[in-house]
């Protein structure tokens, strides 16, 4: 049942409506970004590489996120199907453009991401030959789509191995050696510093001992140190992932909290040493309490095909990819 509002309640309605429209927290939202498609940046350096002893490419599992809807309705489980859906597809190319080898993905959405979990070559998995020294690049594409791209390299060198069959011996390189990552749990600041990096032991023969290394979280204006993390590790020939856990210099049982490095805005950088050789610096900066993307993880400054995908937990959380300053020789 409709009621008129009395002359102090109508007063107080209209208040409230112009309280709101001038209050700046009630403005309108800027829409979100669109979903644009794009491959999960750790996944693809967690999938892609080359046979050590052969050269041949190597893609395992891949995820992908915001991918269209398939032209074509599929019959199967998978929405992406090389024989009944539409076509997801990897493409490789030389420096030159020629297309080498095609892959057709079986894709389906699962929880919001898009699982790659299989493929077919076309022309089946013998027309994968071995990738010779160069420069190439992965096109992922929807229905015939281009929507990512990601560069790569290979590089060879003689076994020197008197045990092993002679021949090359095959390494990739790209974003491995290009990148580190920032990350601390749930963006809370009060969570512990981790920093990732990928280092490889490149040589015509297997290495069987430890290598030390050593790395700074440092504030390049005074260029203290707020956190520091060592040990060995043994390197392979192939990428491994060296993750370190920052703790405040001189005490190894307290770790690093995120807090203290976000407390004072400035340039930082994270110097690693392996062997007792510099490795690289990885400089960013931290504004306003936050740490700041660079490169290609800011959208608006960089083409959607080589936008760095990061999406943890359905892109509630983020981490930080850092471009390596390889060591100055």
């Amino acid at each position: 049942m409709n009621q008129k509002l009395n002359a102090p309640a109508l007063l107080l309605v209209l208040t409230l409506l112009l309280l709101t429209v001038a209050m700046p927290g009630a403005q309108a939202q800027p829409a979100p970004a669109p979903c644009t498609p794009g491959i999960s940046f750790w996944k693809l350096l967690d999938s892609v590489s080359v046979g050590y002893g052969d050269g041949r490419l190597n893609i395992d599992k891949l995820y992908a996120v915001c991918l269209p809807a398939p032209a074509r309705q599929s019959t199967s489980n998978y929405a992406y199907d090389p024989d009944v859906g539409g076509k997801l597809t990897t493409v490789v190319k030389s420096a030159d453009g020629k297309v080498l080898n095609t892959y057709v993905w079986y894709g389906e959405s699962i929880g919001g991401l898009w699982e790659l979990s299989r493929y077919k070559v076309i022309g089946g998995y013998q027309s994968v030959k071995p990738l010779a020294a160069g420069n190439y690049l992965l096109e992922f594409a929807a229905d015939e789509k281009p929507f990512t791209r990601f560069p790569f390299s290979v590089v060879e060198t003689k076994s020197d191995d008197p045990y092993q069959p002679a021949g090359n011996r095959y390494f990739i390189e790209g974003a491995w050696n290009e990148y580190g990552n920032m990350f601390y749990q749930r963006n809370d600041p009060q969570s512990s510093l981790t920093f990732t990096t990928w280092v490889q032991d490149k040589r015509g023969n297997e290495n069987k001992t430890s290598t030390a290394y050593d790395a700074k979280l440092v504030n390049l204006k005074d260029g203290k140190a707020l956190g520091e993390d060592g040990g060995t590790l043994r390197l392979e020939p192939r990428w491994l992932e060296l993750k370190l856990y920052f703790h405040a210099p001189g005490d190894k049982n307290s770790y690093l909290k995120a807090a203290e490095l976000l407390r004072e805005d400035g340039r930082y950088s994270v110097r690693l040493t392996i062997d007792g050789k510099s490795y690289g610096d990885y400089p960013f900066t931290v504004k306003g309490g936050l740490i700041q993307f660079q490169g290609k993880q800011i959208r608006e400054k960089t083409d959607p095909m080589d936008y760095i995908v990061d999406y943890l937990s359905g892109g509630r959380y983020h981490s930080w990819w850092i471009k390596r300053e390889s060591a100055k020789k």
